[in-house]
C-alpha cells in the first residue's frame, strides 16, 4: 500500500517531465519486435501507458486500437491530451478488467518494476488471461533483483523486481511461450526485455 501510493504520488508530481525523459529512450527495436507479430490494426493493451507518449502515440499511428491504463490520474489525464486517438482508464496493473481474451497484445514498459514483486506473477497471469490465443506480450523488466525506496528526477519512487530468470519464469509459468529475453540499456539506463507468446489454446 505505501509503496504504491509512493509510486502513484511520485508519478503524480512529474507529469510531462517524465515523457520528455522517456521520448529519449530507444527500444523501438524491440517495439518494432511485438508490433511485427500482431494483425494488422489489432487491439493492444498498454498497461502503465503514462503520459501515452510515446509507446500509445507510435501504436496508433501504427494503425492499432489502443488502450492504456495507468493508476495516476496525471498521467491518464495527459495521455487522453497527447493521445486522442486512443482510450485511457484509471486502472491499476494488478487490477486489470477486462473480458477474457480482449486483446491481440499487451505491452508493459518501465511499470511492473514499481509493483512490489510478490505481485508480479498475478500480473503475468493477468495478462495472460486478456490476451487472444496466440496472443503477444512486451515487457521491460529489470536486469537485476532489486527493492528499494529511492530518488527519482526528484520525487520519492519505490522499485521492486526480481532478477531476469525469476521473471522470464514467471511469465512461462503464466502460460506464455518465450520468444527472446535480452537486456537493453538506452539513455545510461539498463533494463530486461521480454517477448512472449500465449499460447494458442
Amino acid at each position: 500500500e505505501q509503496a504504491l501510493e509512493v509510486v502513484k504520488s511520485g508519478y503524480d508530481l512529474l507529469g510531462n517531465r517524465y515523457t520528455a525523459e522517456r521520448e529519449k529512450a530507444d527500444n523501438w527495436k524491440e517495439v518494432n519486435a511485438f508490433t511485427s507479430l500482431l494483425p494488422i490494426n489489432g487491439s493492444v493493451l498498454d498497461a502503465g501507458s503514462g503520459t501515452g507518449v510515446p509507446i500509445a502515440r507510435h501504436l496508433v499511428q501504427a494503425g492499432f486500437e489502443v488502450v492504456g491504463i495507468d493508476f495516476s490520474d496525471t498521467m491518464v489525464s495527459a495521455a487522453r491530451v497527447n493521445v486522442p486517438g486512443a482510450t485511457f482508464h484509471k486502472m491499476n496493473i494488478f487490477e486489470i478488467d477486462f473480458p477474457l481474451g480482449s486483446f491481440d497484445g499487451v505491452i508493459s514498459t518501465y511499470a511492473i518494476i514499481h509493483i512490489p514483486r510478490e505481485m508480479h506473477a498475478r500480473i503475468f497471469r493477468l495478462f495472460q488471461s486478456i490476451l487472444k490465443p496466440g496472443g503477444i506480450l512486451l515487457v521491460s523488466v529489470a536486469s537485476w533483483a532489486w527493492e528499494e525506496f529511492a530518488d527519482y528526477m526528484g520525487v520519492d519512487m519505490f522499485w521492486s523486481h526480481f532478477d531476469p530468470d525469476k521473471t522470464r519464469s514467471l511469465i512461462t509459468d503464466a502460460g506464455f511461450n518465450i520468444e527472446f529475453g535480452r537486456d537493453v540499456e538506452t539513455g545510461g539506463e539498463k533494463h530486461h526485455w521480454v517477448l512472449a507468446r500465449k499460447d494458442s489454446v
